[in-house]
């Protein structure tokens, strides 16, 4: 009888890692868990928030100051966050509604409704 193994070495069992989890689903193929796999990773970038990008401050007040009849009127921060916020909801409105060769035709219409 041959002599055991005095220790066991961890390293010399070892099991090959699956290189995909495996499905629930017997008939889905390869490409459909890459697929899926691709939608939620998709799904994830979504979520995230990006960064907004808004109208600076100085112009907004710039462009309500050309429209004054009075130049001495004047404008607090917080109407002018209020205007602020409003433009750029009407900007992002009029980008959404509009294709890219449209929005140039459309412009003058979307300013007269502001």
């Amino acid at each position: 009888m041959p002599p055991k193994k005095a220790s066991k070495d961890s390293t010399a069992k070892t099991s090959k890692p699956s290189k995909k989890p495996q499905s629930s689903d017997p008939f889905a193929s390869d490409d459909e868990v890459e697929e899926a796999a691709a939608r939620q990773i998709d799904d994830k970038e979504e979520d995230e928030p990006a960064a907004e990008k808004t109208i600076p401050k100085e112009l907004l007040t710039r462009l309500l100051h050309e429209f004054f009849t009075k130049d001495a009127t004047r404008i607090s921060r917080d109407a002018n966050a209020a205007v602020g916020k409003y433009v750029d909801v009407f900007v992002r409105e009029a980008i959404a509604r509009t294709a890219v060769e449209d929005l140039e035709k459309a412009t003058p219409q979307l300013l007269l409704d502001l």
